[in-house]
């Protein structure tokens, strides 16, 4: 269900318009902009969040919100939009659109969404369609998802030409609007209900944008709650308790408030599923969380204008559960092994903003044990997760909620217990290293070669920027903070000194593109070799960190050098960020 690039040549000349004057304003002074777009249907539509039914009427609006930040070297849009959920492959598809026509990155374009289960389906089902396919035996409705689509890139268009000096604040609030949704019976299974003893999270992340005089521009509160305070029997469109939080914050403040869902996957409203808006307190939620937010605004006292924003983004690789069918439209989310099991290629994004907020995200309904936990031991202050972007790969349970199964694991999750595992180590690693590391302020334009000690925390890092490049073609890229154009006569050295004898495990970040990954590389240490494959990141955009193995090293001062193992290479080997190497045994 690709639009055809004709319906977008209405927008040709905004286009043009819009590029022209993001050149003229790409300066180092922090701007952002919001945009509030109305996407009611004005005629019935096939809603999406419970079994198949269509609209009947509109109980309330619902809307694109589009916030664009620009630091002046990089362009951000958030946008949140008010339905339950789509396929990755539709964000895929508006993504390339803006991309192609407006030079975007797609890692700096996340569309989230509110996961209200009273609004109207939005292209073809992905995933859904293989746990439920009983729901969705109707045709996709083409005509209302090319409006969203065509909406959103109006939006963005607009938010672009509207950037203006702004500052921006950060700040924690809490609700308890929430609850625990996995009700354990006596026979240790698991069912939708209400759980009071459950794990819940109730902090509310708030990011505001002011104008250049101190007023405020735009709210972001991130607050993990499924939107199901209307069930099934509800057929009038609505945003649920997000879209109606969402406006009563911005009648009293008198601007948009982006509402982000957080890790939603087990935590219902504490009134969920009832048949109408009065019977299920829809109104109750505007005390419950949105007075919440408006309490915590007011905490935010101060604001700044030294805003340097960071992006970064990788694939994790997780086993897929076996047995399960695998739509076509996201073929490029799942790979097949040599041995012939299946695995899940599940993309996390992440943004940094400055040196204390770190915000991640994922197109799943995760548990919310998981989220508390990575941002307990996150070395950022801020820590926000933001669920349900960038499309939907299904529900992401603990690994010690499987014994209780239930419909979040037996029927809506293409995972198996290991997934919590694989995402930790991946997403704390980023963390961690990749972001930590990274300054968000202007990279150096040239690497600068020094001696690598080991860090506090026992790692030795081995970073494009302290590393040599040597050879014919390599060279060093400064806004990717990597060395690239690797053929099999060029190499990366660096001087360490180690302080331990042992052995190290390797973590290799890199980005390479699909077609050219496979090659072999090097790793050596004296006579110590570590040998392997270049594996797959997505993209020369998309950097990865994956384990590749252990070396021994031995104290003192020592050359390692990564290098190619094949004769052959030309000139797309990968592009090399970093090493690290972390003790796991000494002697």
């Amino acid at each position: 269900m690709k639009i055809k690039r004709l319906k977008f040549l209405l927008f040709g000349l905004v286009i043009i318009i819009a590029k022209t004057a993001f050149a003229q304003q790409s300066d180092k002074v922090f701007k952002a902009s919001v945009v509030k777009v109305d996407i009611t249907p004005d005629e019935p539509k096939m809603l999406l969040g419970y079994a198949a039914r269509k609209s009947t009427g509109v109980h309330d609006r619902i809307y694109h919100r589009i916030v664009a930040m620009d630091d002046g070297e990089k362009q951000f849009f958030l946008v949140s939009t008010d339905i339950c959920v789509m396929s990755p492959s539709e964000y895929d598809h508006v993504a390339a659109i803006l991309q192609k026509d407006l030079g975007i990155d797609p890692e700096n374009f996340w569309w989230t969404l509110t996961h209200t289960h009273s609004a109207p389906e939005v292209g073809v089902p992905g995933l859904p369609e293989v746990f439920m396919g009983d729901r969705y035996k109707h045709d996709v409705d083409t005509a209302y998802t090319s409006m969203v689509e065509q909406s959103l890139i109006k939006g963005i268009i607009e938010a672009r030409s509207k950037l203006a000096k702004a500052k921006l604040g950060v700040g924690w609030g809490f609700s308890q609007a929430n609850i625990n949704r996995r009700a354990i019976n006596v026979d240790g299974k698991a069912s939708l209900g209400l759980n009071p003893e459950g794990a819940v999270d109730r902090k509310i992340g708030l990011i505001r944008l002011d104008k250049e005089d101190g007023s405020p521009l735009v709210l972001i509160a991130n607050y993990a709650i499924h939107g199901t305070v209307l069930g099934a029997a509800q057929t009038e469109i609505s945003g649920d308790a997000p879209g109606i939080v969402s406006e009563y914050v911005e009648q009293k403040l008198g601007v948009p408030l982006l509402f982000i869902n957080g890790a939603a996957g087990n935590l219902a409203p504490i009134y969920s599923v009832y048949p109408n808006p009065q019977a299920g307190h829809l109104s109750q939620f505007k005390v419950l969380l949105g007075d919440k937010i408006l309490s915590a605004n007011k905490e935010i006292v101060s604001s700044r204008s030294d805003i340097k924003l960071f992006t970064g983004s990788l694939i994790i690789e997780t086993p897929r559960k076996p047995n399960l069918s695998w739509p076509k439209d996201l073929s490029r989310y799942t790979q097949t092994l040599a041995n012939g099991d299946h695995q899940v290629l599940l993309p996390a994004r992440f943004l940094k903003i400055n040196e204390d907020v770190a915000i991640w995200s994922l197109p799943v309904e995760l548990f919310c044990e998981i989220s508390n936990e990575i941002r307990d031991r996150s070395p950022f202050p801020f820590t926000f997760f933001y669920g349900y972007t960038n499309g939907w790969l299904g529900y992401l349970p603990t690994e010690k909620e499987w014994k209780y199964g239930g419909y979040e694991i037996e029927t809506v999750s293409p995972y198996t217990p290991i997934v919590e595992k694989h995402l930790k180590e991946a997403v704390l690693g980023y963390l961690e290293g990749e972001m930590k590391s990274t300054p968000s302020f202007q990279p150096q334009s040239a690497n600068r070669p020094t001696i690598v000690k080991t860090e506090t925390d026992g790692m030795l890092r081995l970073t494009a920027r302290n590393g040599k490049g040597i050879g014919p073609k390599i060279k060093y890229m400064p806004e990717w903070w990597a060395f690239g154009w690797f053929t099999n006569l060029d190499r990366v050295e660096w001087e360490v000194d180690v302080d331990l004898d042992g052995e190290y495990r390797a973590e290799l970040v890199w980005s390479v593109s699909d077609e050219t990954a496979g090659n072999e590389f090097l790793l050596e240490a004296g006579k110590q070799k570590l040998i392997g494959t270049i594996d797959r990141s997505g993209s020369w955009e998309s950097f990865k960190s994956k384990n590749i193995g252990t070396i021994k090293l031995k104290t003192g001062r020592q050359k390692i050098v990564f290098r190619s193992n094949k004769p052959t290479v030309d000139a797309g080997m990968l592009d090399l960020r970093e090493i690290k190497l972390s003790l796991i045994k000494s002697k």
